[in-house]
């Protein structure tokens, strides 16, 4: 039986009134998912399936196609490897220098349509955001690195009005380097032609 009493390493789904849903993995519990260690950015797809970014301790950061009751492994397992042991592994993983994700977004309905359906997770310690094209079953086919080492910290992404995306970025918290006197900065990114 996995614990759930604690709130810790959880993502938790509740209502906007703060009561639990009625069809959450557990009976009357918040608790949606368990096994994480520090997700930092949620994304919805249209259907209603969530992904999950999330940092690792040294080894791999990770993006977790996120299922009701399932459990990621940790602390048992940090990145890949965990699936023997009953876990669920993630759809990516990064060295730690390459990703620390924060913020993510899917680019929905509205969105350019070079890039509808596709993941977005800002890097911190990675200075770069990463594009995850997905199929149809929400498995990574191809990745892309976007504004890598020009702007600095990213530190989240959301789809704008107009089907762009905006970028934010993090370099005046005590882990950055400003890059020009107008950070932070929000950014407008598009394909090229758009």
């Amino acid at each position: 039986m996995p614990r759930t009493r604690s709130r810790g390493g959880k993502i938790l789904r509740i209502e906007p009134d703060g009561s639990i849903p009625p069809d959450n993995p557990f009976p009357g519990n918040p608790v949606y998912s368990y096994g994480h260690r520090n997700v930092e950015g949620l994304a919805w797809y249209s259907e209603g399936q969530l992904y999950a970014s999330e940092f690792g301790v040294s080894t791999w950061d990770e993006v977790n196609r996120i299922e009701a009751g399932e459990n990621y492994g940790w602390p048992a397992v940090e990145g890949r490897g965990g699936e023997d042991q009953g876990y669920v592994d993630p759809i990516t993983v990064w060295p730690t220098s390459e990703a620390s994700p924060s913020g993510a977004e899917i680019m929905v309905e509205g969105a350019i349509p070079q890039w509808e359906g596709d993941l977005f997770v800002a890097a911190l310690r990675g200075e770069r955001l990463w594009r995850l094209e997905l199929n149809d079953r929400g498995e990574v086919i191809d990745r892309e690195k976007l504004l890598d080492g020009e702007v600095g910290r990213v530190r989240d992404a959301i789809q704008a009005p107009d089907g762009s995306l905006w970028v934010s970025t993090s370099n005046h918290d005590s882990f950055g380097s400003p890059v020009s006197e107008q950070d932070d900065r929000i950014l407008r990114l598009a394909p090229a032609g758009e």
